[in-house]
This record gives C-alpha cells, sequence and structure tokens, in this order.
C-alpha cells in the first residue's frame, strides 16, 4: 500500500481518514451504477427516468475517474482520467433537462426531456473525447502528467466543463428561485430537497475545483466521497418517497401559476425590499402606532395588495407579524437597558396601543410575559 496513491504524501496515505474517503468513494461508484441500472429496469420509464439514469451513471463514472488519479493510475490510463471532462461537461444539461420536466410534466413525452440546443455542447465535447484516441498515448500521458505537477494548457480542458455547469447550475437557480422563496422553502419539504440538492452539487463540484489551484488531489478525493453521499442520500429519498419529483411537479405548477398571477411582476424586488427595510429600520416606522398596512404601501408608492404580496413572499410572514417583529426586538433592548422605564411605557414607545396587545404579542415572539423576560435579563 505504501505505493498507493502515487500522486499524494504518504501520511496523507496513510492516515484512517483518507481510507474512509476512498471507501466512500468506491461505494458511491458502484451505486450510481446501480441507481443508474434501477432507473432502466422500470416497467414504464419517461424522459425524466432515462435523466435520472444519466445522472446517476456521471456521478459514478466522475468518482471512478477521481479514484484512477488520486491513486496514480493515469498515466497507465489515460483517457479515463480524460473521461472526467465529457461526464462533467454532461452534468449540467442533463440537471437543466430534470428542471423543466419539473417545470413542465409535457417535456417527459419526448425520448430524453434534452432539446437539441442543450445536447450540442455537451456532444462537441464527447467527440473532442473520442478524438484524444487518435494521438498515441505516450502524448496523453505527458500532457496529463504535465497537468498533475504544474499548471498547464491542459488545465483548460479540465476547466471548461466546470464553467458549463456552473453556467448551467446559475440558470437552475434563476430559473427555480420562485421555489426557494421563504414561504415556499417553509411550506413545501419537497422545495427544500431541491435546493440541497442544488446546493450539494455546487459544494461537491467546488471542492473539486480547488484541486486545479493548487493541484492537491485530496480536494478530488473528498469531492468525490461528497458526490457518494449525494448518492445516498438520493437514494434514501428515493426509498423514503418514491412519488417525489411527481409531488414536486405539482408544487411547482402550483406555486408558478400563483406568482404567475403576481401584482409585483416587472417590479424590482431586491429594490422593494430594501426600501421596505429601510423605513423599518432607519425610520423606525413601526414605532407609530397608527402604522397600517395602507400608511406603509403609500410610502413606499406601492398599493395595500402589493404591499402584502411582498412581505408574504419576501420576508415569509403577514403585515401584522412583520411589524410587531420589530417592535418586540426593540421592546427586549429597551426592557434591559431602560430600568426606569415601566413596561407600558415601554409598549407605548415600541408601537403599541395597549398593554394587553403588548403581552399578548410578546408573549408569542419570546414565550414568555415581558415583566418574566426583563427580571431574568436584568
Amino acid at each position: 500500500m505504501s505505493n498507493l496513491p502515487i500522486y499524494l504524501p504518504e501520511q496523507i496515505s496513510q492516515s484512517p481518514v483518507f481510507w474512509i474517503l476512498v471507501s466512500f468513494a468506491i461505494f458511491g461508484t458502484y451505486l450510481g451504477a446501480l441507481l443508474c441500472i434501477g432507473q432502466n429496469i422500470l416497467e414504464r420509464k419517461t424522459a425524466l427516468n432515462r435523466l435520472l439514469s444519466l445522472l446517476f451513471v456521471c456521478l459514478g463514472l466522475l468518482q471512478g475517474t477521481c479514484l484512477f488519479y488520486v491513486f496514480g493510475l493515469s498515466s497507465s490510463f489515460p483517457r479515463i482520467v480524460l473521461l472526467h471532462v465529457p461526464v462533467l461537461g454532461s452534468i449540467g444539461p442533463i440537471l437543466y433537462g430534470i428542471h423543466k420536466i419539473i417545470q413542465n410534466s409535457e417535456f417527459e413525452k419526448s425520448t430524453l426531456g434534452l432539446s437539441p440546443k442543450h445536447s450540442i455542447l455537451p456532444g462537441i465535447i464527447w467527440i473532442l473525447y473520442f478524438l484524444s484516441f487518435v494521438p498515441d498515448s505516450d502524448t496523453i500521458s505527458d500532457g496529463i502528467r504535465t497537468f498533475s505537477e504544474t499548471r498547464s494548457a491542459f488545465d483548460l480542458v479540465f476547466l471548461i466543463p466546470l464553467l458549463v455547469l456552473a453556467t448551467y447550475i446559475a440558470g437552475l437557480l434563476r430559473g427555480s428561485r420562485i421555489l426557494f422563496k421563504p414561504n415556499v422553502l417553509k411550506e413545501e419539504w419537497t422545495a427544500r430537497v431541491l435546493l440541497y440538492i442544488i446546493l450539494a452539487t455546487i459544494a461537491n463540484h467546488s471542492v473539486g475545483a480547488f484541486f486545479l489551484i493548487g493541484k492537491n488531489p485530496l480536494f478530488l478525493l473528498v469531492s468525490a466521497s461528497m458526490m457518494g453521499l449525494s448518492l445516498c442520500v438520493s437514494y434514501l429519498i428515493g426509498r423514503r418517497y418514491p412519488a417525489y419529483f411527481q409531488n414536486l411537479q405539482e408544487v411547482a405548477r402550483v406555486t408558478f401559476q400563483k406568482y404567475s398571477r403576481s401584482l409585483l411582476q416587472g417590479m424590482d424586488l431586491v429594490t422593494l425590499r430594501e426600501n421596505l427595510l429601510k423605513e423599518m429600520e432607519v425610520e423606525k416606522l413601526y414605532k407609530d402606532e397608527d402604522l397600517s398596512l395602507a400608511s406603509l404601501a403609500d410610502e413606499l408608492g406601492l398599493s395595500s395588495h402589493q404591499l402584502s404580496e411582498l412581505i408574504n413572499q419576501e420576508m415569509g410572514k403577514n403585515f401584522s407579524a412583520f411589524v410587531n417583529e420589530y417592535r418586540i426586538r426593540e421592546a427586549c433592548e429597551l426592557l434591559t437597558k431602560s430600568k426606569e422605564s415601566s413596561v407600558l411605557d415601554i409598549a407605548y414607545e415600541v408601537g403599541f396601543r395597549s398593554k394587553t396587545s403588548f403581552h399578548r404579542a410578546f408573549q408569542k415572539e419570546v414565550g414568555v410575559p415581558p415583566s418574566e423576560y426583563r427580571e431574568k435579563n436584568s
């Protein structure tokens, strides 16, 4: 074992953690193949099943090529290591196809769920990969050896598919942003799982990308292990929720229908959010006991319905809860700092009309009455 792997220092290769990562990556390689087979033996396969099978086998192959490199087999099997390039370049379009099917189930009727324009780039990368079989093995081996030791033109070979993947993931996040609104994530577990899948993909390949900076193979091994973990999670989701993607399709359909009728369409939501927070945090309009949805909407140049939708979408709560959050936050500060002020004085100062409404809102937000909070924090 002492001469395995060639590309890692001896103290790392003999570490138990190293071999745990290796075991996980090997397991993930086989699991990717098994999950791919599982999608293909279904009695009624759809475009979604075909794309998932491709995604699983791609993740398995990525882990395998990483292991070949880490264990110093790139010189003996250079084209297996190079297989990393077209496989990585194919993941973005595959994820995009899955995304389109989730948004619109009509895409499931197609053979693969991918439009021709999204198949061109990975097709070109695969053609270039097969053209690499034309030069002799020594030429490819020398190129990979140079790539392993220092910066070279081969860096671009691996960087281009990473950039392709990054572009597609950015598009996925932009196209699915409605599903990632706070109130949707709070209510829909399927949206939370989708966000995890995208963030896990970003994390997996970001770690692998660090290899290009310092050429430390440990980054590739960690990345491969993380992919193995992602495949394990995918397997568990599939076992626990066999109809996950069907549920996600329904959630996406309802959510997109809901927000397609949005009163805020065409508006700059980032600016509206910033203006709203400025009115509350800088101007402290919440201290006005007569503050209403209509009066705050006037300050922002919106209608009451538009403001209500903005607070609901961006903050994940209604107007009353949104305002009371600011009032209670300041009340907590005053209860601990302003010893001479009574609870009633503080209630009026932060914008409540009565002691009863203050007590009720404070108890709901903090969990204890104002007097008890003051006593515990004095």
